[in-house]
């Protein structure tokens, strides 16, 4: 449970502390108070809403939330915040995390109800509360072998349709597939090979000048000879000038041996081959590249080959699996409707403390889906259209079932579930609500009295010069809250005797 929560530089408070309380705490006021952007404040905490302050912070007990799943593992409090300035950022524990990994850590332990949302009532929400109302181990372990094939299922029957889709098109893809396997083979390119071209042709550009350069070197040659014999005569070292000469002749032999062996000729096959590498470099990247992808193209070009094939494989394995999953559809069917009265019971009572119809649930079979393939049809005497009150309330209901069924704990946010309600029917939301506080700490607005007379903290919010104040409110105080909310700015004596006898037991 949170045991202290800060808020700085919204939007409604400039400043606020409160230490909440384990039980039920409902928050009361004037319209445009504050009570909203408190409520939007805890939910950013959770990843459920966008941060709308500078600071938001809570501490709280680890409770039933494994931080070892996200390497914490000190036994301090729990601390939540968000930093909003040029960008937001979230911390547990003063480490970094993500709001998306926020939602995900405390969506089981943080539930959220407004008179906007219809999860609730989903059928996929339906049947969860249902199967958890089945304990039993054959069926948990069929549940989860049904859901491990329908994602093998999903997962074939998509491979099966991308193959179905390229079989319309296989003459197509096959053919160009080929037609580029051919264009690169008929290249044949060899890596180093374009480099190899480009210095034969520089060589021929240069081959008659430096012929000519080598021909006027040869005097110089024949002088060093002389040179050298003149040495030889007087007895000097010549060594030195022989090895040089040596050493010049080679150099000039080699170059015009390879000189030679350029085919003057060939300069029009030269060239047109450097065109053709050329334009595969330019498509391709480089030869190396062209080769990757001309191995690509053979793997492609054997599956469009084999397509028919695999084609067969995956649908027999989607035949084999489609009959496993709808034998396991029946069977988890057949549990459901055996669990289906007692189910039913339960969710009476609480329907009778919340003053709606009785309710009656029917399963029907719709298409196969994660759950099966049935559909939890619910009513509420004859009628499946509910109004925004009775809409609230059933979800409460729910809500009740769930926790029951779950045996968690956790935070219950509401947001004026209690709207468009009667007298009767918004003293029995308050009555369940105590209830659920014994497992739930429960944060609720309410512009109803009831609520604040089952509530274990009572706080109002108020306009200030410098922004909203949170006031926890002692037993006098509740009263006068208590008999504004029921009589107005013009307080009667009614409305406070009314609020006394309702707090008589603090």
């Amino acid at each position: 449970m949170i045991n202290r929560l800060l808020i700085k530089d919204s939007i409604a408070f400039n400043e606020v502390v409160i230490n909440p309380s384990k039980g039920f705490n409902v928050f009361s006021g004037v319209s445009g108070s504050g009570k909203s952007v408190l409520m939007e404040s805890i939910l950013a905490l959770f990843g459920l809403r966008d941060a709308n302050a500078s600071l938001i912070e809570a501490s709280f007990g680890h409770s039933s939330i494994n931080l070892e799943d996200i390497g914490i593992f000190d036994n301090d409090d729990l601390v939540l915040s968000i930093v909003k300035k040029d960008k937001t950022k979230y911390f547990i524990n003063n480490q970094v995390f993500s709001k998306k990994r926020a939602k995900d850590l405390f969506g089981n332990y943080v539930k959220y109800i407004s008179s906007h949302s219809i999860n609730e009532l989903s059928n996929e929400n339906l049947l969860k509360i249902l199967d958890s109302s089945i304990k039993e181990d054959e069926f948990r372990i069929l549940l989860d072998s049904y859901n491990n094939d329908y994602k093998s299922f999903i997962k074939y029957k998509a491979e099966l349709e991308r193959l179905e889709d390229e079989e319309k098109n296989i003459i197509e893809l096959r053919e160009f597939t080929m037609f580029e396997i051919s264009q690169i083979e008929l290249v044949n390119p060899k890596i180093g090979e374009y480099d190899e071209l480009m210095q034969v042709k520089k060589d021929l550009s240069k081959k008659e000048k430096i012929l000519e350069k080598i021909s006027s070197l040869k005097p110089i040659i024949n002088g060093m000879a002389e040179l050298i014999n003149f040495l030889n005569s007087i007895d000097k070292n010549k060594e030195i000038f022989e090895e040089t000469l040596n050493d010049i002749e080679v150099i000039i032999q080699q170059e015009e041996e390879k000189l030679e062996s350029i085919n003057e000729d060939d300069i029009e096959n030269i060239l047109n081959r450097l065109e053709l590498l050329s334009n595969i470099i330019h498509k391709y990247g480089s030869i190396e590249g062209s080769l990757e992808y001309l191995a690509k193209k053979k793997i492609d070009l054997e599956h469009y080959n084999n397509i028919s094939f695999n084609k067969a494989s995956i649908q027999k394995e989607l035949d084999y699996i489609s009959k496993s999953i709808y034998t396991k559809a029946e069977q988890i069917r057949e549990w459901r409707e055996k669990y289906l009265e007692s189910f039913i019971k339960s969710l009476e009572n609480y329907c009778k403390k919340l003053m709606l119809n009785t309710p009656r649930l029917k399963l029907e079979k719709i298409d196969l889906g994660n759950n099966g393939y049935d559909l939890l049809e619910i009513m509420l005497g004859n009628s499946n259209t509910f109004s925004s009150g009775e809409f609230n309330r059933l979800k409460l209901a729910i809500l009740c079932l769930e926790i029951d069924y779950s045996k968690q704990s956790g935070i219950l946010i509401l947001d004026e579930i209690d709207a468009n309600l009667s007298g009767s029917e918004s003293e029995g939301v308050a009555q369940v609500l105590a209830l659920l506080s014994r497992d739930y700490q429960i944060f609720a607005i309410s512009h109803q009295s009831h609520m604040p007379c089952f509530a274990t903290n009572h706080y109002l919010i108020q306009k200030s010069n410098n922004g909203s104040k949170i006031t926890l409110l002692d037993k006098e105080g509740r009263i006068q809250e208590i008999a504004r909310m029921i009589s107005g700015a013009n307080i009667t004596s009614e409305a406070i005797s009314f609020a006394r006898e309702k707090l008589q037991h603090l």
